[in-house]
């Protein structure tokens, strides 16, 4: 189940009590630091880096939560189409409600205490319970609509807000390389796999 699917489901669900969320549960145990093969705390980090996946238009996109900030930033490489920017808004404003409650749930706000000591503006007086604040970043590339570049523009934006690069309104994307350089980089972990014979975690399964 995706992450979408589960918000999907708790949504709809109005009278789920989130305090009894099984410990067991997709997104407890993400936000705890299991689950995904490769994944820390969210207690132990500034910021989570969250891929999204518009079904209805076969569209990634990319939200970050800035934890000390209490904000979803968006990043879309397809703004500005009325019907698009409604569904991305749909599935980012039940991420903002959803979110704080997994939180609560999993006691995230005790280990986080640092939050509250240093009197962050976006906790103080607030519910921890209140939804996120969602923030779309302006003037971030933009892919041509006659082609179907958003899942590498999704991850060039998780690649450079991995080296700290939250503002892109500077970026210019060639696609043409950033694609030889990802076959490229897939190219050779394969090749050095094989000739390791090693044999990653989900071929275990």
């Amino acid at each position: 189940m995706t992450w979408v699917d589960n918000i999907e489901k708790h949504w709809r669900d109005s009278n789920y009590d989130m305090r009894s969320i099984s410990p067991n549960h997709d997104i407890q145990q993400c936000i705890r630091g299991f689950k995904l093969l490769a994944n820390i705390p969210w207690d132990r980090v500034d910021d989570v880096i969250i891929p999204f996946n518009v079904s209805k238009s076969f569209h990634w996109f990319l939200v970050v939560f800035r934890i000390k900030l209490r904000c979803l930033h968006v990043y879309d490489s397809m703004m500005g189409g009325t019907l698009h920017d409604k569904n991305v808004n749909i599935i980012v404003g039940k991420l903002a409600t959803m979110i704080p409650l997994f939180l609560m749930s999993t006691k995230f706000y005790g280990k986080r205490l640092d939050m509250y000591a240093n009197k962050l503006p976006n906790y103080v007086d607030k519910s921890q319970s209140d939804p996120l604040e969602v923030k779309h970043m302006a003037r971030v590339p933009q892919q041509e609509e006659s082609f179907n570049d958003c899942g590498l523009y999704t991850c060039l934006f998780a690649e450079y807000i991995n080296n700290g690069g939250f503002d892109m309104h500077y970026v210019d994307i060639d696609t043409k390389y950033h694609r030889q350089r990802y076959a490229t980089i897939i190219w050779h972990y394969e090749r050095t796999k094989n000739d390791d014979s090693a044999i990653n975690e989900s071929e275990l399964k």
